[in-house]
């Protein structure tokens, strides 16, 4: 097949692309600029370089199977409000344009799962009510909601994946996205010895590797055949934060024999709270949750640990 992705200089769209060249696919690149580390990794690609929010980006001719939209406000840019709803709306409006001038059958939006709330409790599927208690939520629902509008207008079949947490190895030490778990851990615990969580890291998480996340964006680009569809990127991991940052000081002591020191700075929340997903959307697609079962959170840590000190400049002293 081949793919067009969006935001490819990033966390996730950076890794998207090796997977999918290394699932023998063709892949054009798009981004406003490409770390040199980044180019290197996805060697057979084909980059395109250009502001999104620009009215040429849909004007660009490319031959291409999937359109994959991952150049949306993340979680840094949407406490900017302004500029994360121009990125949301106006940058996946010329995605959808862009998809439309070329004739590219099949579109996916990459949204959240915190269009659901940011606590969640009991148990969800695709058809659960959107509750969204941030401007990052907010912002993936405007891409969502114009998502679907071209599905109607335009015939696209279309499709928005909602992933949980995500987390695996980044591309390159320089994309910045050391905020997210388990990375902000594990850079900390580099840096300073300690791992610090302002509240009681008692909130409950789905997490998704970054493999899972190339399985399961090839297996619904191959299989998605309705004109609009929602699909919970999720998998059957479940773990609290706290448990999360106590697995990252176990293994900087097991690996490196350096005792890290758990610093929690609030009692609150008192109690985790129970949730779960659906599978049944996934299963619909073909997906098995235990595809990529070799890779998980301990392995994960791991990777990110080891890129981290092959980088040394990465690591403030």
């Amino acid at each position: 097949m081949k793919f067009f992705i969006t935001g490819a200089n990033g966390f996730i769209g950076s890794y998207l692309t090796r997977y999918l060249l290394q699932c023998k696919h063709e892949v054009t690149a798009h981004s406003r600029n490409f770390l040199a580390d980044i180019r290197k990794e996805l060697n057979g690609a084909i980059f395109i370089e250009g502001d999104i929010l620009s009215e040429d980006f849909a004007k660009i001719k490319c031959d291409a199977d999937v359109v994959v939209h991952l150049a949306a406000s993340n979680d840094i840019l949407s406490k900017n409000v302004s500029k994360g709803i121009e990125l949301s709306a106006v940058g996946t409006v010329n995605a959808l344009k862009f998809a439309a001038n070329n004739n590219i059958p099949k579109f996916i939006f990459f949204s959240t799962l915190q269009v659901y709330g940011t606590e969640l409790s009991g148990i969800y599927d695709e058809t659960s009510p959107v509750k969204p208690e941030n401007d990052y939520a907010m912002n993936h629902l405007f891409g969502e909601m114009y998502t679907e509008m071209y599905s109607r207008k335009s015939g696209l079949k279309t499709l928005v994946a909602r992933p949980s947490n995500i987390y695996g190895r980044f591309l390159s030490t320089q994309v910045n996205r050391w905020t997210l778990v388990p990375g902000c851990f594990i850079k900390e615990a580099a840096e300073k010895n300690s791992i610090t969580l302002l509240s009681s890291g008692k909130q409950n998480r789905n997490f998704i590797s970054l493999e899972q996340l190339g399985y399961y964006t090839e297996m619904v680009s191959k299989t998605m055949s309705k004109a609009f569809d929602i699909v919970n990127f999720v998998s059957d991991n479940y773990h609290t934060i706290s448990d999360t940052a106590i697995l990252t000081k176990e293994i900087f002591k097991s690996d490196l024999g350096k005792e890290v020191e758990l610093h929690i700075k609030s009692e609150q929340p008192v109690q985790s709270k129970t949730f779960s997903f659906s599978h049944s959307k996934l299963e619909e697609y073909g997906i098995s949750l235990t595809q990529t079962k070799e890779v998980t959170l301990t392995t994960e840590i791991r990777n990110i640990l080891q890129l981290l000190l092959q980088d040394k400049s990465a690591i403030q002293s």
